[in-house]
């Protein structure tokens, strides 16, 4: 049985190799909600939207391409927007994954919490502080420009190694959050993975630039006019069958040592896409020239499967990797989040030689030439 969400937000908190281990959580706001600290907080994200050229009228649409201040790492993207005060975050992007700040982060920029009513207990959540027009990232305009926050002693190992706690190498600093499909949602998001550049586009009604060949429809959870959640569905072709994937653009796993010798890879964050273990085993029945990593996956000890070539409309990929998850992971995980069964998650390794739109409110994905 699906789940709706009726009013409000959901989060749905994950673990290492982006299977779920711990509980979603609904987040439904509440007229428990502070209204002085909500219509202040409104007003900051209103204010920051008008210094990015944000159509407030059009709710969702932006009246000119902005480009996000984002860093590559390989294909897995991360905002790192600067505020009015001239502090820096830098946040996590998945598409299909929840939406959160950590508490230290909070504490850090000096935020006001807000109290909102999650599954009958008070959790808090707060807005994003008002951004340097610069180095711009928009708010959410799914659940009010709230954005749920998390005490630091709950923030799980899988998320310190994205974020890059303990990692200077990596990141000067750790991370301050995740923006998953709360944050995509009701806009529409052109990331150039060749160049390297990564925008928030207008969204314009009347624009015909999604009505061509080059364009993949995206499916949605919907009950009557209304979307309850974001995880876009899409038809991936892989060896001559057609399957339901849900767009995951931050999919990754964590590689074992043995496994970056193996695929030539320095590091551990590895961009990779999931499937279910019945659609893997029959792929390596039919196909047993496939590349197969064995216990590439260092959290959950599975399989890594290489896919010499794939179809999403008219965009060819070649050598693109999935690893393997129980069918649970999607029966009763992704699943119920979209609007038919899906057997895997496609990640941006799809796409690194892509220059893609993703169309939120359009339901639509479109590749450039």
């Amino acid at each position: 049985m699906k789940a709706g969400t009726h009013s409000g937000f959901f989060f749905a908190l994950q673990t290492a190799g982006n299977q779920p281990s711990v509980p979603t959580f609904r987040f439904r706001l509440t007229t428990m909600v502070k209204a002085a600290t909500l219509v202040t907080r409104a007003t900051l994200a209103m204010a920051a939207l008008m210094l990015a050229g944000t159509n407030i009228a059009g709710g969702q649409d932006i009246e000119h391409p902005i480009r996000m201040p984002a860093e590559f790492h390989d294909v897995l993207i991360y905002v790192v927007p600067h505020t009015e005060n001239g502090d820096t975050l830098r946040f996590f992007t998945d598409s299909a994954d929840g939406s959160i700040m950590y508490q230290g982060s909070v504490d850090r920029l000096g935020l006001t919490t807000t109290s909102a009513i999650i599954q009958d207990q008070q959790q808090l959540a707060a807005f994003l502080p008002p951004m340097d027009s610069s180095y711009f990232i928009p708010p959410p305009l799914i659940s009010d420009g709230l954005i749920p926050v998390r005490p630091d002693d709950r923030k799980p190992p899988h998320h310190r190694i994205i974020l890059g706690d303990g990692d200077p190498a990596t990141f000067p600093e750790p991370g301050d959050g995740i923006l998953g499909s709360t944050w995509f949602a009701g806009r529409a998001w052109t990331i150039d993975f060749r160049e390297e550049a990564f925008y928030v586009v207008p969204t314009d009604p009347d624009d015909p630039a999604d009505n061509h060949s080059n364009s993949v429809p995206l499916a949605f959870f919907e009950e009557g006019d209304e979307r309850r959640f974001h995880f876009a569905r899409l038809p991936v072709v892989i060896a001559g069958d057609t399957l339901s994937m849900v767009l995951k653009t931050g999919s990754h796993i964590l590689l074992e040592d043995e496994a970056q010798e193996e695929l030539d890879f320095a590091g551990t964050l590895f961009p990779a896409g999931l499937v279910s273990e019945s659609v893997a085993d029959g792929w390596r029945r039919e196909h047993p020239d496939w590349n197969v990593y064995e216990q590439a996956d260092r959290n959950y000890g599975s399989d890594l499967i290489e896919v010499p070539e794939l179809h999403i409309g008219p965009h060819v990929a070649g050598s693109v990797h999935f690893a393997i998850r129980r069918d649970e992971a999607f029966e009763d995980w992704f699943s119920q989040f979209t609007d038919e069964p899906v057997t895997g998650a496609l990640g941006a390794d799809a796409f690194r030689d892509a220059r893609i739109t993703v169309n939120y409110p359009r339901s639509v994905l479109i590749f450039h030439d």
